[in-house]
């Protein structure tokens, strides 16, 4: 099953923009648009890694090779990062 969002597009992104502009916190953020923190989280983190079209509805989830999951897994074990690091720079 794809993603899901009662959030608009244009409204993610542009709750995205006003936290990295340090306009908004996430609370009030969530508050605002009735979400969780953690969506807010997510987001940000797609963001960050995947650009604007990260936040975009997909029709399917993401399927990733062993190959990359496995450097994933050794990567963080190795401490190259945090599981968020990791997610950034992976997607």
């Amino acid at each position: 099953m794809g993603s899901k969002f009662t959030v608009s597009y244009e409204e993610r992104i542009d709750a995205v923009e006003k936290y990295l502009r340090n306009e908004y916190s996430m609370n009030d953020l969530s508050k605002q648009l009735k979400v969780a923190n953690t969506s807010i989280r997510r987001w940000l983190a797609r963001y960050q890694s995947l650009g604007p079209e990260g936040l975009q509805e997909t029709s399917k989830n993401l399927s990733y090779s062993w190959e990359l999951k496995e450097t994933v897994v050794m990567d963080y074990l190795s401490g190259s990062g945090s599981h968020m690091d990791l997610c950034k720079k992976y997607g």
